[in-house]
C-alpha cells in the first residue's frame, strides 16, 4: 500500500513538473514571438564638443552634485531642443560652418538642463509634410496685381519654381529642404517628435563680397570679405509661436589665400554671436 502511494506521488510530481516546464516554454515562446525588432530614427544628442568621447569620472561626479543620486541618463527630464540646419550647398558642406552653430548652441544651453538634439526626426516629418502637399501646391508661385480702378488680386502661376517662405529665389540644383516650411508645420513636427523647441537655421550667401588691399612700406596684404545671412527660427511647441525669429547678416573675412571655409565660418560665427546675445536663459 505504501509502495503504491509512493508511486502515485511520483507520477503526480512528474506530471506537475511537466506542466510547469510546458508553461515556462509557452510563456517564453509567446514573449519571443511578441518581441520584434523596431526601426526608427535614432535620437542623437549633441556632444559637449565635436571630439567629446564621454563624461568620465569628474563629469559624473558633477552631475550627481547637481541632480543627486539619480541624474537623468538620457534626454528625458530635460528641456528638449531639436536643431535643424539647412541652406546653400557650398556653405553646408563645410564642417567648420556647421560646427560654429553647434558650438554656440551648446554653450548657450547647458547639457545639465537641456537635451540639444540633432533633429533628424523633425526633418523627416517636415519633408513628409511637404511631399504630402503635392507638387501642384509647393511648385506654384503667386503674383499680386492691381489696376487704376482699385481692383487687386493674385495670380497663381502653376509649374513655375516657387520662392521660399521669405520670398527669396530658390537655388536650382539642390533640394529645397525646409525652404517652404511654415511655422505651423514646425509646430506639428516638433509636437509629434516630443520636443519643447525647434532651433532652425538657414544659411545663405549675401550679395556683398570684396577685397581690401593694404599697402605697407615693405609688403602688401589683401583682406577678403564676404557676407552671409542666417535665417533663425526658434519655435516654441507649447505656445505654437516663434520664441525668436530674425534674419542676421554678418561679414566673414580672411587674409591672403586662406580657404573659403574660414571666411564662411567667420561670418556664421559673428551672426550666431548676435543671435545668442538676443536669447536669454533664466533659472
Amino acid at each position: 500500500m505504501e509502495r503504491r502511494s509512493n508511486v502515485w506521488k511520483g507520477l503526480v510530481t512528474t506530471a506537475s513538473l511537466c506542466i510547469f516546464c510546458c508553461a515556462l516554454f509557452l510563456g517564453y515562446y509567446e514573449q519571443t514571438a511578441e518581441a520584434r525588432a523596431e526601426v526608427r530614427v535614432a535620437e542623437r544628442e549633441m556632444k559637449k564638443s565635436r571630439d567629446y568621447q564621454g563624461g568620465g569620472a569628474i563629469y559624473e561626479r558633477a552631475r550627481r552634485i547637481i541632480y543627486g543620486m539619480n541624474p537623468p541618463s538620457g534626454p528625458e527630464g530635460r528641456i528638449r531642443i531639436a536643431v535643424v540646419i539647412d541652406g546653400s550647398e557650398d556653405l553646408l558642406v563645410e564642417d567648420q560652418v556647421k560646427d560654429e552653430i553647434y558650438k554656440q548652441i551648446r554653450n548657450k544651453f547647458p547639457r545639465e538642463e537641456f537635451a540639444v538634439m540633432k533633429g533628424t526626426d523633425v526633418v523627416t516629418k517636415l519633408l513628409q509634410f511637404e511631399e504630402d502637399k503635392g507638387y501642384e501646391e509647393w511648385s506654384a508661385s503667386t503674383t499680386e496685381w492691381s489696376n487704376d480702378n482699385g481692383d487687386s488680386g493674385k495670380n497663381i502661376n502653376r509649374g513655375a519654381r516657387a520662392l521660399d517662405k521669405d520670398g527669396l529665389p530658390l537655388p536650382g540644383r539642390q533640394p529645397n529642404n525646409i525652404s517652404y516650411v511654415s511655422r505651423e508645420d514646425f509646430v506639428r513636427a516638433g509636437r509629434a517628435c516630443d520636443y519643447d523647441y525647434i532651433f532652425a537655421v538657414t544659411i545663405s550667401h549675401g550679395d556683398s563680397s570684396y577685397a581690401e588691399t593694404h599697402n605697407f612700406i615693405i609688403y602688401q596684404s589683401v583682406t577678403r570679405k564676404k557676407s552671409v545671412w542666417l535665417r533663425v527660427r526658434f519655435v516654441d511647441m507649447a505656445s505654437g509661436n516663434y520664441l525668436y525669429r530674425r534674419d542676421v547678416a554678418a561679414y566673414g573675412e580672411t587674409g591672403g589665400h586662406r580657404g573659403r571655409a574660414r571666411i564662411y565660418s567667420q561670418g556664421v560665427r559673428e551672426a550666431m554671436k548676435e543671435v545668442m546675445d538676443d536669447i536669454a536663459v533664466t533659472y
